[in-house]
């Protein structure tokens, strides 16, 4: 259970990034929680970064129980030519770590600034086969799953988006009817909300465990909500143990002198991070470095 002293130091910024997943009706998605869904077994996943930031980025996604993006499965050929999602790319690292949520798409989770992943019920609905949970009802089904759960927290959420309406033009009356929540009520709000979305979740241990193991044993790719073309699996506690240079991304192939620099500044950046080995080679051969580390790729 999350401890409310855990939410008030970070006062405004943070209750305001949670609130704002709350007020939407998503799902936060913890380590706790999922350790005790999905055990404590690392998976093989690999992480694209852009080689310019990449000395900053890699200490920041090692052992940490922030999760990072992950896939094993690529059919637009994008990742697996060495480029990001929405960056350069130009490192393609082999990570292990533990499974938070493992989708067949883009899963379009949201952070906030405790660093947990929130997933709309319509994404959870489709990736665990529950059906109920899909599009605007099954959001309000969730809720009253919730609800259920705990029974002070529809009136909690109904004040606190209540309070929201009111303008500094409002009259003394309705502005005392309807107070502007304090930051201790909103850490309240949010623990509640987290707490019970937890229970929910141990709730559907069996479907949700059942579902994601399958997202990772047998990754397929669907487009019911993104056309990326690859899985997305969040992953935590993560360590990389190979890494792939491509040179395509990080060179010029009018200048040899600045390519071999990039490269030696890319493998500098990370060669503390890495366990095991850092390859270089061509985008041709992101396809061969991902398959004989367990990835699959296929284009369309």
């Amino acid at each position: 259970m999350i401890k409310l002293k855990d939410l008030l130091p970070e006062a405004i910024a943070h209750t305001q990034k949670s609130l704002q997943w709350v007020y939407h009706g998503y799902i936060p998605m913890t380590p706790k929680v999922m350790k005790q869904i999905m055990g404590d077994t690392p998976i093989n996943a690999f992480h694209n970064v852009d080689w310019l930031s990449a000395k900053k980025q890699v200490p920041n996604i090692i052992g940490k129980k922030k999760s990072i993006s992950t896939f094993t499965a690529d059919t637009k050929g994008d990742l697996s030519m060495g480029s990001g999602v929405q960056t350069m790319g130009g490192i393609v690292l082999q990570v292990q770590g533990k499974v938070l949520v493992a989708g067949t798409e883009d899963l379009g989770s949201v952070p906030d600034e405790a660093g947990r992943r929130w997933l709309s019920t319509d994404v959870l609905g489709k990736i665990i086969g529950m059906p109920q949970y899909k599009g605007e009802a099954g959001g309000q089904k969730f809720k009253k799953e919730l609800y259920k759960i705990d029974r002070k927290l529809e009136d909690m959420l109904f004040r606190y988006k209540t309070s929201l309406l009111i303008m500094p033009s409002d009259s003394d009356k309705d502005k005392k009817r309807f107070p502007e929540f304090t930051g201790k009520q909103k850490a309240e709000l949010i623990k509640r909300w987290i707490d019970a979305s937890n229970k929910f979740l141990l709730k559907n241990k069996k479907i949700i465990k059942k579902s994601f193991w399958k997202n990772v044993n047998n990754p397929k790719i669907t487009t019911f909500m993104s056309k990326y073309g690859y899985n997305e699996l969040l992953v935590y506690d993560t360590q990389v143990i190979d890494a792939y240079l491509v040179i395509d991304i990080l060179g010029n192939q009018n200048d040899y002198e600045k390519t071999e620099r990039n490269l030696k500044r890319a493998k500098d950046g990370i060669k503390p991070f890495v366990k095991g080995k850092i390859l270089q080679g061509f985008a041709s051969g992101v396809k061969k470095f991902i398959k004989q580390r367990g990835g699959k790729v296929w284009l369309n």
